[in-house]
């Protein structure tokens, strides 16, 4: 049985809410009110990033929340990240900085390093820089500064947790050994056709939560190819749906939560959507749907990171 909350490895604070709602592409007043209504229906993990661009807006609906009494800053855990061009030990310290302006809080529960690999800083707010070929600018950085910022921000509680997102097992290892503060948290893209065995494996070691992004295959994203197979009708999923007369997206969900120390952040701005993405904890998989659905891996990701690949912090034989 899947819980409603993963405990974190650290003492701080209090544990993650396993169903969050992931904000990427969501801004303006259609990210406030599916994150009213989000709230509303008992929501309490909103998981957001610098590069979003939408910090102050789920600033705003968080905040309208807390002075009106419909809650407390503690029982809601806000998730953040660190873009690559912040990177740098000073810069890390000035990007959360940032973030906690935008949002008007005077902590975050849980900040992450984006990506591992480093983008050039040219020191005037560009999050995604370019060179004259629509490349993305590399640089390189040593996360051990990253974290060791990060560190620094938990001993002022400006942050309560700290964690990595897009990371391999090889830069996991390295802040591992190199941290005092152990990550709590590794952010990854995790669905049933990916289902991130060898890292969930690394993590179950190291006791670091998982929560998955792009659990529902994500079928937004601006870079989709044709040629990918849509996982919201994959016909096994789809069977499944039908037989326990549940969506093929509760399904897709109730199953990464099923798979083992991972939350998951669906995205969405549909009333209808939102609801049956937070009853995942209502109803069961039978152990022959779930075996079902185990099957289907194929270690097919959405999200590629091609502008990674030639960076010396990418390991073409290492997951992430």
């Amino acid at each position: 049985m899947a819980s409603k909350f993963l405990k974190l490895n650290s003492k701080r604070g209090f544990p993650m809410p396993a169903v969050g709602l992931g904000t990427y592409q969501m801004k303006g007043d259609i990210l406030r009110e599916a994150l009213d209504y989000a709230l509303f229906l008992g929501y309490r993990h909103i998981d957001t990033a610098l590069s979003y661009g939408n910090e102050k807006e789920v600033g705003e609906v968080v905040n309208w929340w807390i002075k009106n009494g419909k809650i407390r800053r503690g029982e809601v855990f806000i998730t953040t990240k660190v873009p690559p061009v912040y990177l740098e030990f000073k810069d890390t310290l000035k990007s959360a900085e940032q973030s906690l302006d935008n949002l008007k809080l005077p902590f975050v529960d849980m900040l992450l390093i984006h990506h591992p690999c480093g983008n050039v800083n040219r020191k005037d707010g560009t999050l995604k820089p370019l060179n004259s070929k629509g490349e993305r600018e590399l640089a390189s950085y040593d996360t051990t500064e990253t974290w060791r910022a990060m560190e620094r921000l938990v001993s002022e509680d400006k942050v309560v947790h700290i964690g990595l997102s897009n990371f391999q097992p090889s830069a996991i290892n390295k802040i591992w050994k190199y941290s005092k503060v152990k990550p709590s948290n590794l952010q990854l893209e995790c669905h049933a056709y990916l289902q991130q065995n060898e890292l969930r494996k690394l993590c179950n070691k190291k006791k670091i939560v998982m929560t998955a992004y792009a659990p529902l295959g994500a079928i937004t994203r601006p870079e989709q190819s044709p040629d990918q197979p849509v996982l919201l009708e994959d016909p096994t999923v789809n069977q499944i749906a039908k037989e326990l007369d549940r969506t093929p997206g509760e399904i897709l969900l109730k199953f990464v939560t099923l798979l083992g120390n991972t939350g998951v952040l669906p995205k969405s701005q549909t009333k209808e959507r939102l609801e049956k993405n937070i009853e995942i904890f209502d109803w069961e998989l039978t152990d022959e749907h779930f075996k079902k659905l185990k099957t289907l891996d194929r270690n097919m990701k959405y999200f590629d990171f091609p502008w990674a690949k030639n960076h010396q912090y990418f390991f073409p034989d290492e997951p992430f």
